[in-house]
Formats: structure tokens, C-alpha cells, sequence
């Protein structure tokens, strides 16, 4: 079967065929992707690595802490999973229709890449997608015919491999401070001072410099990013979440909620038992702590925001499946903006760094985390209500919709 009549067979998911509770899930992620990333829109990305801002005081302070503690990783961590429920839907859909099923995947991820890169570069610089292309390029290859059984242990491996690596680079630290004190001192106060000069550059930039200037900085960012020792960090993280997804999918855990429902109840008490002391511990853990330089100390912070990510994922997932069981039915408003998940991240970039950066309005540091909190609550209700709006008139989110045309091959029918 040739590539032209394999993608003229295939058809996206219809609307009828989806599972609602995944859709939930996703507009969820949404919220909390955004909260965490508010921060970022007018903060350099370098300072992900000095962690929680402690130069803020009383109610931003708060706020920051919160999302601190309670929001950031947990919501990727989500947005992870969900992508590695959608390989596996997508991929035995596919199974269905065409005779090359990886293929036209290949075709959707690398549509994918192209928009995370053009947002990467365009936009924003703490773009998501590209990496996400990038790794779920290794979850095709790899594990696309693997058991549920053998996802989960993968998946345990993989998220072990970043402690592991962390651990060992804490022993080389340790080995060569007792070997070479002043050398290993230089070192890091070289790395620390080439990340502030790094900040300092962002600051002005993002805050001062033209659209050229900033699309400038940004190439230099991913290629920090993309090229560096961190990214052998990022990508075992994201592909264990992946394989969890994919797990989740392939043992049916969503597509039956009631039959399944005592699961997602021990998840929600042992994710909340384990996931908030965890989360707290590490909040407080943390505060002091450079993590530019592994130690053992910092393997601790790390193993305990390993530990808080997916505890509390899993437990805010079970509360919204139980809620959703149980007829609350208020929770069905996160599904529109959910369909609709590639083009409200999209717009939240673009919308927030239009606010902020020095080619927009100019706001680039000068609004408190409070403030810049209920500024994304604001857009996000916003975009809960346009979602809704839209998808009662088009079948797709404009992105979603460009997004399955060029993956199918063909225009997609757009207006209900």
C-alpha cells in the first residue's frame, strides 16, 4: 500500500469515538501547565534550575510556594501521560484502517515537531512539543508492540536513570573535591556565573530587545537546551511517563471507568498519602539547595520530586475520574478546552508573551506572582468559555484541525 491511499484510507478520531474522560484530563492539564508556566513568561528558563523564587514576599511569596510544591511537575507530569494514552489509541486505531500504522504516526509526530519548533522559536522559548516529538520518536521505535507488563518495568527504569546519573555525578563532585578542592570550586563558580550572565542577558533581552533579538536569544536557549548535559535528564524522564501512559492505555484503565473505579480510588489515597508529605518535604528540602551541582543532598530533592510528580498526578487524576463517576457533573467543563488542548497551549504562549515581552506590551518582570497568577486564571476561563463556544460550530480547534489535515493527507471537513 502506497503512503497516498494508506493516509486516504485513514480518518481521525470522531467526536463520538473519543473518551470523554480524556479530554477532562487534558483541559485539567491545561490550568495547571499554565499556572507553572506563568512564571516563566516573565522569568528567564535558566532559573528553573535555581528553583523557588525566594525573593518574593507575602502573597506572591504564597502563591509561588504553592504552585511551587503542589503545581510544578505534576502537571507535565499529566500532559506526559495523557500523550502516551494517545500513542496507544492512535496507534491501534490505526492498526484498524491502514497497513502501515507506525508510518503515519512518524507523519503526525513530525507535523508535531514542526509546530513545537515554530513555537520554540517563534513564541516561546519553554516549548514542550518539540521535545515531546522528539522523544516520542523513541516510544514508536521501541516500544510500540511492548506488553503492559514490560511498559511498566521500562517505564520504572527509565525513571530511575536521571537519580542514577545525578547520584553518580554527585560521587564525581565528592571524589574530586577531596582530590582537587580548588580546581572543582573554580569549576562550579565558573558554571554558576556563566548561568547568571546567561539571565541577565535573558532579562534584558525579553524585557528590552525587538522580535528579531528575542527570536535570536531564543535559538541560543534550545540549543542550550537540546545540546546540553540536560538533556539526558529530560528525555528518560518523559519517556518513562510516556511508557506509564501507554501501560494505562493498553490495560484498559480508561476505557472502562466503573470497572475500574476501586483502581482509581487507591490511587487517590495513596497518591495524597504519599504525594503531599513527599511534596512538602521536598518544598522544604529544596528551598537551599543549587542544584547546578549534584549532590548527594540534591539526589534526595530530586528523589523526592520524582516521588511527589507522580503520587500527586495520579491522585489529582483519580479525584477528577471519581468526581466525573460520582455526577458532579461541573467537571465536564474542562472537556472543550481539552478537545481543543494543541491550540489553548498555543494561545496561552502567545497571548502572555505579547503581555510581557519587550515586542509587546512591555510587562517583562514587572508583575507580582500574585497578580500574574490571576491574570492566567483569567485566560484560562476565558479559553474555557471559547472552547465551549467553538466546538458547539467546528468538529477540531483550528490547530487540532491543521494538525489532522496535514497528518491525513487531505482537508478535513472543519464546521459541524
Amino acid at each position: 500500500m502506497t503512503t497516498s491511499s494508506m493516509t486516504s484510507t485513514a480518518t481521525p478520531v470522531q467526536s463520538a469515538e473519543r473518551m470523554h474522560v480524556l479530554d477532562i484530563l487534558r483541559g485539567f492539564a491545561l490550568f495547571g501547565i499554565l499556572m507553572m508556566n506563568i512564571e516563566y513568561f516573565q522569568r528567564p528558563m535558566q532559573a528553573i534550575m535555581l528553583g523557588f523564587d525566594q525573593s518574593q514576599v507575602g502573597i506572591d511569596y504564597a502563591v509561588g510556594w504553592f504552585v511551587y510544591v503542589f503545581i510544578q511537575g505534576k502537571f507535565y507530569t499529566l500532559f506526559s501521560l495523557l500523550f502516551g494514552i494517545g500513542f496507544v489509541i492512535f496507534l491501534d486505531r490505526a492498526r484498524e484502517k491502514v497497513a502501515k500504522p507506525r508510518l503515519l504516526f512518524l507523519r503526525r509526530i513530525l507535523i508535531l515537531a514542526a509546530i513545537g519548533a515554530l513555537h520554540a522559536f517563534l513564541i516561546w522559548a519553554g516549548d514542550i512539543l518539540l521535545l515531546y516529538a522528539f522523544v516520542g520518536l523513541f516510544l514508536m521505535l521501541l516500544f510500540h508492540n511492548t506488553p503492559v507488563s514490560r511498559l511498566w518495568k521500562w517505564g520504572l527504569v527509565l525513571l530511575i536513570f536521571p537519580l542514577l546519573l545525578f547520584l553518580l555525578g554527585a560521587w564525581g563532585i565528592a571524589m574530586g573535591m577531596q582530590a582537587d578542592p580548588d580546581t572543582m570550586i573554580n569549576a562550579f563558580s565558573a558554571q554558576q556565573s556563566a548561568l547568571l550572565s546567561d539571565m541577565e542577558r535573558a532579562d534584558y533581552i525579553y524585557s528590552q530587545g525587538n522580535f528579531w533579538e528575542v527570536v535570536q536569544w531564543r535559538m541560543y536557549e534550545m540549543g542550550q537546551l537540546y545540546l546540553g548535559a540536560g538533556f539526558l535528564f529530560f528525555i528518560p524522564s518523559i519517556l518513562a511517563l510516556f511508557l506509564f501512559g501507554a501501560a494505562a492505555a493498553r490495560a484498559g484503565l480508561f476505557r472502562d471507568i466503573a470497572a475500574n473505579i476501586r483502581y482509581f480510588k487507591r490511587f487517590a489515597v495513596l497518591g495524597y498519602g504519599l504525594g503531599v508529605p513527599a511534596a512538602l518535604l521536598f518544598g522544604q528540602f529544596s528551598m537551599n539547595l543549587d542544584m547546578l551541582m549534584p549532590t548527594y543532598q540534591g539526589a534526595l530533592a530530586l528523589t523526592l520530586q520524582t516521588v511527589a510528580n507522580i503520587t500527586l498526578c495520579f491522585a489529582y487524576i483519580s479525584t477528577l475520574v471519581l468526581l466525573m463517576h460520582y455526577g458532579k457533573r461541573w467537571v465536564q467543563v474542562f472537556a472543550p478546552a481539552g478537545r481543543m488542548a494543541l491550540t489553548n497551549y498555543l494561545l496561552q504562549s502567545l497571548v502572555f508573551t505579547l503581555i510581557f515581552y519587550g515586542y509587546g506590551l512591555g510587562l517583562y518582570g514587572e508583575v507580582g506572582r500574585a497578580t500574574a497568577t490571576l491574570m492566567a486564571i483569567a485566560l484560562y476561563v476565558g479559553q474555557l468559555t471559547a472552547s465551549a463556544w467553538w466546538l458547539q460550530r467546528y468538529q477540531y480547534g483550528p490547530m487540532e484541525w491543521l494538525w489532522r489535515s496535514l497528518t491525513y493527507g487531505r482537508r478535513q471537513a472543519f464546521k459541524l
